[in-house]
């Protein structure tokens, strides 16, 4: 399936780095960006070593690309209850658009640099 934004309604759990076990007081909305992207390795050329030529003057040329799926969302605050800490909030990530962007990029992921997948609406919190 291609890339999407997936959410569930469900009780959040989460085991803390000191081994403290937190959960949500009530089902929450999960999101998150699931699917496949485009990727192509394709068309490879280059010149043979050793080879020169007057009228042929190129680098090596590699045709790919590789697509991730991520998104875009906010941070929401959580109230949780932990098994040693108590009652704390947490930040969780909110997903609101998922989208295809290049792999290893140092782009910042933007609204216009996402293809293949349109906003979706996530179902309201209880």
């Amino acid at each position: 399936m291609p890339c999407h934004l997936h959410a569930e309604i469900t009780r959040l759990t989460f085991n803390t780095s000191d081994g403290d076990i937190c959960r949500s007081q009530t089902a929450i909305t999960l999101s998150s960006c699931t699917g496949y992207c485009t990727a192509l390795d394709g068309l490879r050329v280059r010149p043979i070593s050793g080879q020169t030529s007057a009228t042929l003057n190129m680098n090596a040329i590699h045709d790919s690309n590789c697509g991730c799926c991520t998104g875009l969302g906010d941070w929401i605050q959580q109230t949780v209850d932990c098994d040693r800490a108590g009652t704390t909030t947490v930040e969780l990530y909110k997903y609101t658009h998922c989208g295809c962007v290049e792999c290893e990029s140092t782009e910042v992921v933007t609204q216009d640099n996402m293809v293949s997948a349109p906003p979706l609406a996530l179902p309201p919190m209880p």
